[in-house]
Parts: C-alpha cells; structure tokens; sequence
C-alpha cells in the first residue's frame, strides 16, 4: 500500500517507554502560535446566533413528558484532570488523566497509580486520553492507550506540537504497571478517543488543530484523503488495516480513514442495537453536534457546519448542507462543549433504556438525549444540582449509570433509581 498511515516504521511495533516517546513519528502539519494569547474579552459562546435545523427535532428538542428520579452516590474521589474513565469487566475503573497518569479506581474508591508512563509526559501539549480494556481484557489483560506524544524533531513553537497515537499495552498480573506498550497508529491528530467495535476492530477519533486566530477555512485537512486529521480512523487490534475500509486501494487516500470531515471529538460509543458508532464534537462558537458516522461518510466540516469562527465571523458564508455531506443527529448552539457519551441499556432506569448520554462541561450537566428511528425526540439535563463540569459517563456491569466529573479533584459519581 502506497504511504499509508504514517504509522511507526516497520508495523509499529516499538516496545516500552521508547515506544511512548515515538522517536519515528513523522511531525504532522500544525498552525503557527497564537500570537498574543487569546484577545481580552473573547468569548467561545456566540452571540445570538441560531441557525435554523433540517428538521424539528435537531435542536432544542423538548423535555421528556416522563422523568425519572435518581439518586447519587459518590464512588470516589481525587482524581485530577481526567479526560476519560473505563469500566473493568468485574466492575473497577481505569481512568486516563491529562497529565500521563493511569488510575485504577477499586470498588471500595480506592485510587492507584499504574505505571509504565514517562513522569514529564505532560509537558508541550503530551497528554493522556483513553485507558480502554480489550473486549476480552480477562483473558489477553491487553489495553488501548491514547495520548499525545512529541514527535521527534517537531517544531515546538508551533501550536499544538504534540500529536496523538494509539498504542496497545499489557496490563500486568499485580495491576500495578503496563508492559509491551505497541503504537498502532498515529492519528496525526491534537487529540482523540478510541472505542472497540462489535467485531473487535478500534475505531479512534482524531481531532483538526483549532481554535483562537485560526480560521476554520484556513485548515482544510478534514476534507483531506491523504491525512488523518478531522476523520475517525478504523484499524485492527493488532495495528493493521481492515480491508473491508472504504478507502482501501484508493491512489492517494490513507487506507485507516473509516469517516471525515469532523473538528473536535471528545466522546464516542457504540449502539447496543445497531453497533453504529456515535460520537460527540465540539464546534467553534456554537454548532456541538452528536454525529451517528456511517462507513465512508463525510460529515462536512469546515465546508458545513453550525457555529463560527471564534473571530466571530461565517464559516464558509453560514453555510449548513451540502449534497454529499452528512447532516448531525442533534447541535447545540450556544457551546455546551460535549465530552464523554455513552448509551444506557440497562434494567434499574427503564424509561432511560436506549437513551444517550452525553457529558456537558459548559453548561455543568448530564444531557439525556431520547431517540426515535435515529432521531433525538427529547433532551433533559440532569445533575444541574452539582453545578459541576461533567467530563464523562458510562453504564456500569450493575445497570448503574457513572459518571464523572472534570477539573482537581474530580469524582466518580454512581446514579441509580430514587427509593
């Protein structure tokens, strides 16, 4: 195959912390820095922009006429700057902090540290995403790891330096440390989440460098068949390419591309029903979107969307379809900053059952999303009590709903139904 992924050399399969350091990594593309940090008084909410939906129902959805009371448990706490928590087959958590820690979270709360991670891992933009166990992790104890690593001879005054990879590991028989770290792919991308499909492939999110002082229009690399920014990426477990991918043996396109044209992907699930991935965005200001991305479909950022540029300006004149562009499930404008998502499927919240939760940090909520044929019919946020950032969620082996909330000192959270 013809420059394929821009993968490690020699099918990736560097061992180790050395492997964590990625010395064979190709620096991918990066804006230059912000000159003068972000201006005074800008603002990532927008300022009376709505833009009109495709359907009813695409926004703004009503609440449920049916609630259901909860109440809340905390599970632990301590944590720090967690980007994304796990569940463990027998009920623990492995959660993945920004600054390059592994936690283990026991079922008595207790927090451990696993090892095998550089100390200074965050440092110039490196950072931890993703600890995920295999599907069969109580037979292989394999792990998924994703996290930004500086590439060997990157540019560092450059933004966001760091670029972000997959890699397996071996969780070690104590719990206390992984070996055999393997990178399988680099995403190229600023940051990531990775979810096991049904039939055992990884499916990774990689997000499009972002932000203050760089106009959408300016980085196109999401429409882009020869990277992988702004695309979800499908690979094996081992790190090669499926070849049922729709892009496999087309001249000029990376064979792992599985969907593009997406900017800010901080939550991804499968559907119990369907087995269809599902992921949540960020837009600039406005347009956070959950996106339910089917096989070889473009989802159309920059060239559509519904926010702004954070200058405040259209992206690409307002525009918001186009034929050949996939149209997203549900947005939200103003920015609720979506993170972690996760279906519900269990029997202690029946009238939750099928439902999808996504994990609000602006607005301080638990966003419950009821579906109908594919289509959000009803939206109640919960947890407002708290008046805490919510970074992810997650159905427990119990039919318990978890969650986890953002920032120093996080906690997991355990919701069940109010006696």
């Amino acid at each position: 195959m013809k420059k394929t992924l821009m993968l490690v050399a020699v099918s990736c399969l560097l061992t180790g912390t050395a492997a964590l350091h990625a010395q064979n990594l190709k620096p991918a593309p990066r804006p230059p820095a912000l000159a003068g940090g972000i201006p005074a008084g800008e603002s990532a909410a927008p300022d009376g922009y709505a833009p009109l939906p495709m359907w009813l129902g695409q926004t703004r959805a009503p609440r449920p006429a049916k609630t259901s009371e909860y109440a809340v448990e905390v599970v632990a706490e301590g944590l720090n700057g967690a980007f994304s928590f796990n569940l463990l087959p027998d009920g623990r958590m492995l959660a993945a902090e920004r600054s390059g820690h592994i936690r283990l979270i026991g079922k008595d709360g207790k927090i451990s540290e696993i090892e095998g991670l550089p100390a200074n891992m965050y440092t110039k933009g490196q950072g931890l995403y993703e600890v995920r166990p295999d599907k069969a992790f109580d037979k292989n104890r394999t792990l998924y790891l994703v996290y930004a690593v500086l590439p060997e001879g990157a540019n560092e005054a450059l933004r966001s330096p760091a670029v972000v990879v997959v890699s397996s590991a071996t969780l070690s028989a104590d719990d206390k440390r992984i070996d055999n770290v393997k990178i399988l792919l680099n995403t190229e991308g600023t940051t990531g989440r990775m979810v096991q499909a049904p039939d055992g492939t990884l499916m990774v999110t990689s997000s499009v460098p972002a932000g203050y002082g760089l106009p959408a229009g300016d980085w196109m690399y999401p429409q882009q068949l020869d990277s992988n920014m702004g695309k979800v990426l499908r690979i094996n477990a081992d790190g090669s390419i499926p070849k049922d991918n729709p892009f496999v043996g087309k001249a000029g396109a990376h064979p792992e591309i599985y969907a593009l044209g997406f900017r800010d992907m901080q939550g991804v699930a499968i559907e119990p029903k369907t087995g269809k991935l599902w992921t949540s965005e960020h837009g600039p200001r406005g347009g956070d979107e959950v996106n339910a991305v089917e096989k070889g479909k473009n989802y159309g950022y920059p060239v559509i969307g519904y926010g702004r540029d954070y200058s405040g300006k259209p992206i690409n004149n307002d525009k918001t379809a186009q034929d050949g562009m996939e149209q997203p499930v549900y947005f939200w404008t103003p920015d609720i900053a979506p993170a972690g998502i996760a279906f519900y499927d269990g029997k202690l919240f029946p009238d939750w059952r099928d439902n999808l939760f996504v994990a609000e940090l602006v607005g301080k909520s638990l966003v419950r999303l009821m579906l109908k044929d594919g289509h959000v019919v009803a939206e109640e946020r919960l947890l407002t009590e708290l008046n805490a950032r919510i970074r992810g969620v997650n159905q427990g082996p119990d039919g318990a709903l978890y969650v986890m909330t953002d920032g120093a000192g996080a906690k997991i959270l355990r919701l069940t139904p109010k006696k």
